[in-house]
């Protein structure tokens, strides 16, 4: 995730304590700002579930079946995060990176949940991709229009309707 951003600096500010690691990009098992329910502010939380029996760092999850899995469907239906970035990258099969951002130059919100384990945790849920991320890779980040976050914080409805949405009018780019 990239973190270069007027409104994501914003919120770093408002934040009232010192980041674990601020850094302009985050890399899954780093700490990152997201809102949830619970807390006016945003705080930061690690990037990434504890895969079971030792498995590899879990960063995301399908949007489609998220409320379905043990796993992942309690903590979608009660602790559901907003994420804030610049954008996401992708990587190509020459190990490139791109960067998506909004069309408009805003800040995005990747829709997420989170897990307490050692720590408090959290994933990004995922949809499938379209265009112009469809040629690098099949999923997307599921984004939140800013409006749209406290709804989907706190309303396990309305969180179920974002998760259908289709992501062909998100309206990013490739920086």
């Amino acid at each position: 995730m990239d973190m270069g951003h007027a409104e994501i600096a914003e919120i770093y500010r408002d934040l009232q304590e010192t980041p674990p690691l601020l850094r302009l990009d985050v890399y899954p098992s780093q700490y990152a700002p997201v809102f949830t329910a619970d807390n006016a502010l945003p705080q930061y939380v690690k990037w990434g579930f504890d895969g079971s029996y030792g498995k590899q760092l879990i960063i995301n999850a399908r949007a489609e079946t998220v409320a379905d899995k043990p796993f992942f469907a309690r903590d979608f239906a009660c602790n559901r995060c907003a994420v804030p970035c610049s954008g996401f990258y992708e990587w190509d099969d020459g190990k490139r990176r791109h960067l998506f951002m909004r069309a408009d130059g805003k800040a995005m919100y990747l829709a997420g949940f989170c897990k307490t384990q050692d720590t408090e945790r959290f994933v990004i849920l995922t949809a499938p991709a379209v265009p112009p991320v469809a040629p690098l890779h099949s999923r997307i980040p599921v984004l939140l229009n800013k409006d749209d976050i406290r709804n989907y914080l706190g309303d396990r409805e309305f969180a179920r309707k974002v998760l259908l949405q289709t992501a062909a009018d998100l309206n990013i780019v490739e920086e």
